[in-house]
């Protein structure tokens, strides 16, 4: 599977796919209006209609390497870490604050074996020792996604999301 940086993933729609669950990481309620969480997701097949897009993001570089915005596919609006670390996430307007800047770090993944998937964590630039993970660990479909502790380490399997480029049998439609 191609690096998401490598392959021009930074232009492409991307899904996040959760490591453990199997499930994606969508917008509360599919939509991207200013506000709204995030959490996981198993609706199958994914929504392909406009306005239903909230599992396909942008990865938008900053120029620094591993960090970047993600943005909501429809409307560019960017993931932004809260107040505190353990605050829900929300998509707000963009505005070039560090809570916006995500530090999308490759956890696993070979270029050698063509289904080994890469994952990435998604960690928070304004609290780096803190990924995005199922709320309290729960391992569910349904649940918000918020920064979780990385204890000092390295991210923990239940921070890893498998980046699926469009193409990659996600089901997406033409919002032009």
């Amino acid at each position: 599977m191609p690096d998401i940086f490598a392959s021009g993933g930074a232009g492409s729609p991307v899904m996040f796919v959760h490591e453990i669950t199997g499930t994606y990481l969508e917008t509360d309620n599919y939509n991207d209006n200013v506000g709204e969480a995030v959490q996981t997701w198993n609706h199958d097949p994914v929504m392909t209609q406009k306005g239903w897009l909230g599992h396909l993001w942008h990865i938008e570089p900053t120029g620094e390497s591993e960090v970047c915005l993600l943005q909501s596919y429809e409307n560019g609006r960017c993931l932004t870490a809260g107040a505190t670390a353990k605050d829900y996430p929300r998509l707000q307007q963009p505005d070039g604050s560090r809570k916006q800047q995500w530090i999308v770090r490759k956890v696993h993944g070979s270029e050698q074996h063509a289904h080994d998937a890469d994952c990435y964590a998604l960690i928070p630039r304004q609290y780096p020792d803190y990924a995005l993970g199922p709320q309290s660990n729960y391992v569910s479909n349904n649940v918000y996604v918020v920064p979780t502790p990385m204890w000092g380490g390295p991210p923990s399997l239940s921070q890893y999301w498998k980046a699926v480029l469009k193409g990659e049998g996600q089901q997406t439609t033409d919002i032009s």
